[in-house]
């Protein structure tokens, strides 16, 4: 009896010790990797000495804007369980809609013609909206595609994976057709002195130290790490990632968890969408952002996220963003081509994946 009790008690040790040590490579894994690469890329530009300078790494701040927004979003929806390929599509989307709303688009029905009695689009009137509201607007198109797939998913009773990789191509599809296939200019004279700032690397003023859209994807960034922490829908949304049908059994409505979550994650990338609608200097381009959402699935599943749901931080997240910002740039730096970039990316995401896969083989251990 001494003898179980002994090998028990150590069993349980054993156990603890693994779970501690899971838990510290899911907290500072991230870091780490971000300390390494950034010390990395000093060392290939030390003769120039340009990487770390403070102008680079505004720079670098400023990059990482756009996808870390989106990545917030994904965060999210992956914790949950699920998954979004089509955020570059609909940040594409977002930047024509603000663009067209600027410019004035003309809202059209399809209605009966005379004589023939057929069917051909008839314009009803005019829609031309201040630039502010004309942002707004595109961020709702954001929430509102989210809330589509949500429901969709939900309703149909499909995986994520496919209806979103059909969303990929339905909101692509819809930004070029909007946009007759080309490149929407909004006037110079719309352009407000705030939008021009809006992602500037030097911001204005000065005691900004970073442009403003760092200070908003910083912001959002405590609000959700806040929600998911503290709030019940965050618990919802760990619990349904984590094992769904226990989420069920709990009495929780797992529809409907999955719709805010992909809505959140709309509103998310619309905002992305908003900004690089900035970025671009007002330019609504429905062929812009493409192949964005890997970059935010990638940073996700590097800063800890599991594809397999359940397990996620705003803090991994957000490194995963800076860790690839920091190749990209720290390859511009070093003479890198682009075709090498790719492969180094796609070389971390495949570790970043084998990683999470041990750390749950090793949870399950446990």
């Amino acid at each position: 009896m001494a003898e179980n009790a002994r090998l028990a008690n150590t069993m349980r040790h054993g156990r603890a010790f693994r779970g501690t040590l899971n838990w510290v490579w899911t907290v500072f894994g991230p870091f780490v990797g971000l300390v390494q690469v950034t010390l990395f890329f000093a060392w290939l530009t030390r003769d120039s000495g340009l990487f770390l300078t403070v102008d680079n790494w505004r720079t670098i701040a400023v990059q990482t804007v756009i996808v870390g927004i989106a990545a917030l979003g994904m965060t999210a929806i992956m914790i949950a369980g699920g998954i979004d390929l089509s955020v570059g599509s609909v940040i594409a989307l977002v930047t024509v809609t603000i663009a067209l709303l600027v410019n004035g688009a003309t809202v059209s029905l399809p209605l009966p013609s005379d004589p023939s009695f057929g069917w051909k689009w008839t314009p009803l009137f005019t829609l031309k909206l201040p630039l502010a509201l004309a942002m707004l607007g595109g961020v709702l198109v954001g929430g509102l595609s989210g809330f589509v797939t949500g429901a969709v998913i939900t309703g149909l009773r499909v995986v994520p994976f496919i209806i979103t990789l059909g969303g990929l191509k339905i909101f692509r599809g819809l930004a070029k057709w909007l946009a007759g296939s080309t490149v929407i200019y909004i006037p110079a004279e719309e352009q407000s002195w705030w939008f021009r700032g809006i992602m500037a690397t030097e911001p204005t003023p000065s005691w900004l130290l970073v442009a403003p859209g760092v200070w908003i994807l910083l912001f959002l960034s405590l609000l959700l790490a806040l929600m998911l922490r503290y709030s019940l829908l965050g618990r919802y949304i760990y619990t349904v990632g984590s094992n769904e049908a226990t989420a069920r059994l709990c009495g929780i409505n797992v529809p409907l968890v999955k719709t805010t979550v992909y809505t959140l994650g709309g509103l998310a990338t619309g905002l992305a969408g908003l900004l690089q609608f900035v970025y671009l200097n007002g330019t609504g381009d429905p062929t812009t952002a493409e192949g964005l959402e890997l970059q935010t699935i990638a940073a996700v599943v590097i800063g800890g996220g599991s594809l397999s749901g359940g397990v996620g931080t705003v803090l991994g997240t957000l490194i995963g963003c800076l860790i690839m910002s920091v190749l990209n740039n720290g390859c511009v730096h070093a003479g890198i081509p682009n075709a090498t970039q790719d492969v180094i990316i796609g070389l971390i995401i495949v570790a970043a994946v084998t990683l999470d896969q041990f750390r749950r083989r090793s949870a399950t251990a446990v």
